[in-house]
């Protein structure tokens, strides 16, 4: 990835205010959507709820919430972090960089910030966006089918990340760090540690829920790389 594309991504996130009048409605209603559901989800339980009941609770019709969302999974739980376009990891792959897991973790930050279904500052109304976010959390916890697929949803995103990163190492083999090991077992051990990054970045994330993913997750990742540099000696074998 070149400086000019890392510039790209650096540019300032969206607000809420930049989008027109259509728009604005449509964030407004999908939020009445997702405050209605998980409002009623966490007070009786997942599969106590219909999507008719959502529908009825928001004043909409059934048609208009297939517009907004694909199932009542979705109201529960979120669509979690956007998938990384198929053009996107093939520019990781092909393209140079001196850090690939932080380049890779700046585009999902960016992506997020900029995702009006998942930003704060492109919500409505963010005391009420944060307060889905914490209920989705508890629906989550109690509910082991969503949360099941909530793990499944994230390891197809760490799969597309894991073949960009095998790529990248086979096409630039001078950026590999252990030569004595296939780049696959590399490329997956930097593909676990974006994971963990994000993972990590998502529960510090609710203590200061007013950061950006980008102040969030690029500090994370630069505090968890350093810890684990401390870590590094006294392990016997390289």
């Amino acid at each position: 990835m070149t400086d000019t594309d890392h510039d790209a991504d650096s540019a300032p996130a969206l607000k809420a205010s930049d989008c027109g009048l259509r728009e604005r409605k449509r964030r407004e209603t999908r939020l009445r959507i997702e405050d209605c559901g998980t409002r009623l989800i966490l007070e009786r339980g997942f599969d106590q709820v219909t999507i008719d009941e959502i529908c009825e609770a928001a004043g909409i019709s059934r048609r208009s919430f297939f517009n907004y969302f694909d199932s009542k999974d979705q109201v529960a739980a979120g669509h979690g972090i956007p998938p990384i376009p198929a053009e996107v990891l093939d520019g990781f792959a092909t393209g140079d960089s001196d850090n690939i897991v932080r380049d890779i973790l700046h585009h999902v930050a960016v992506s997020l910030d900029n995702d009006p279904d998942t930003s704060l500052d492109l919500s409505p109304d963010r005391a009420i966006s944060l307060a889905v976010r914490a209920r989705r959390r508890d629906i989550v916890s109690q509910t082991p089918l969503l949360s099941a697929a909530s793990m499944r949803r994230f390891d197809t995103f760490a799969g597309g990340i894991l073949e960009s990163i095998i790529g990248f190492l086979g096409n630039f083999p001078e950026r590999r760090q252990y030569s004595d090991i296939p780049a696959e077992h590399e490329a997956m051990m930097l593909t676990a540690l974006i994971r963990e990054i994000l993972a990590t970045a998502n529960l510090l994330h609710r203590e200061d829920p007013e950061l950006s993913k980008q102040e969030n997750i690029i500090h994370t990742g630069h505090r968890l790389t350093c810890l684990a540099g401390a870590y590094a000696t006294g392990w016997g074998r390289g």
